[in-house]
């Protein structure tokens, strides 16, 4: 129905769902996935992928304002070659140790795109490499997300990480080990006996609701698992970004990350883990390879109203978005001292 006056009207995108049509990390694709990786034995392969952000705009609208982040270098991860727009952003700027480009479309048709290309260049970057490169500057504890931020800043109680929950602290009073390495082995394993993968949807449940359901799609693991571990006075946080090597399309994806003394930012993929293959499973846990694209650290980011990817603002009649990621090239894999 059209609006008879004028009306700002927010509408956000959240993190598309672990769909199997649509490619975060279905159960099967975590098989294929796995035994991909278990032939690449090179520490970095160059990446080119494209997001496309489609508008429709039925009826009149005046105005849409589009914010959507965009990958950075983060020194040993990932290096971003380029990044070209179409149209030209507004502006690119840096907040919570993320990039953003914002755009503005005034008085727009019933048609509008927004297409970003990126290449980019993924270094292998997991507890087996921290631990060789323990006292380097990689193992710093800034390399990923805000940098400015301390590790304990990721020990908070907040939405979707509710770690003083009464369910959560039984949970992670039973998990124990000698070391902060071994009760994250703990918590993992535990996140995997207690999980089972399924689709529930666009809506993001929390750490609470996975427990409790005991099933989940990436977000729900990585929530239960970095809710564990702050339960545990461990400084932990989800990430959020793409993953390449399914083939040319995918959509996002949630691992997460532990702060571990001597060795920094550490990642783990729980859902990627959640195969009954014990080999599999271990190498989700410490052994990770170079397919991960990072965007955010960001759990609730203020910038995207406390979403994932992209947000928009339209001021008249509602308007409809699809989003895509699709991945242009794949180059072979290869040693970073190439």
């Amino acid at each position: 129905m059209r609006l008879q006056q004028f009306v700002l009207v927010s509408l956000l995108i959240g993190l598309a769902p672990c769909l199997e049509a649509g490619g975060r990390f279905a159960p099967e694709q975590i098989r294929e996935r796995q035994r991909a990786l278990q032939k690449a034995l090179s520490q970095s392969r160059t990446v080119e992928f494209e997001l496309s952000y489609d508008f429709s705009v039925p009826g009149q609208t005046h105005k849409i304002d589009f914010v959507v982040l965009v990958p950075k270098t983060i020194p040993g991860r990932q290096n971003i070659v380029t990044v070209n727009y179409s149209p030209t952003p507004s502006r690119v700027f840096d907040e919570n140790g993320n990039r953003y480009a914002a755009f503005v479309f005034n008085n727009p048709g019933k048609k509008e795109k927004v297409k970003i290309s990126v290449k980019a260049e993924l270094f292998r970057y997991d507890l087996l490499t921290a631990r060789k490169n323990r006292g380097s500057a990689l193992t710093s504890g800034g390399q990923a997300g805000a940098e400015a931020d301390e590790p304990g800043d990721y020990l908070a109680h907040e939405k979707y990480i509710e770690k003083d929950h009464r369910e959560i602290r039984q949970v992670a009073d039973g998990i124990e080990g000698e070391t902060d390495i071994d009760v994250v082995k703990g918590i993992y394993d535990y996140v995997l006996d207690n999980m089972e993968y399924s689709v529930l949807g666009r809506k993001d449940w929390g750490a609470v609701k996975a427990l409790e359901l005991g099933k989940g799609d990436c977000t729900e693991y990585s929530d239960l698992f970095v809710t564990l571990c702050r339960a545990k006075g461990i400084p932990a946080r989800v990430v959020s970004g793409y993953t390449a090597g399914f083939g040319p399309a995918t959509t996002g994806h949630n691992w997460a990350e532990v702060y571990l003394n001597d060795y920094g930012w550490v990642p783990f993929d729980p859902t990627a883990g959640d195969v009954g293959n014990p080999i599999v499973r271990g190498n989700a846990f410490s052994n990770l390879q170079p397919v991960y694209i990072t965007l955010s650290c960001v759990r609730n980011d203020p910038v995207l109203r406390n979403y994932n990817f992209a947000a928009y603002t339209y001021y008249g009649d509602r308007i409809k978005i699809i989003d895509s990621v699709e991945f242009k090239h794949f180059a072979p894999w290869a040693s970073p001292n190439r």
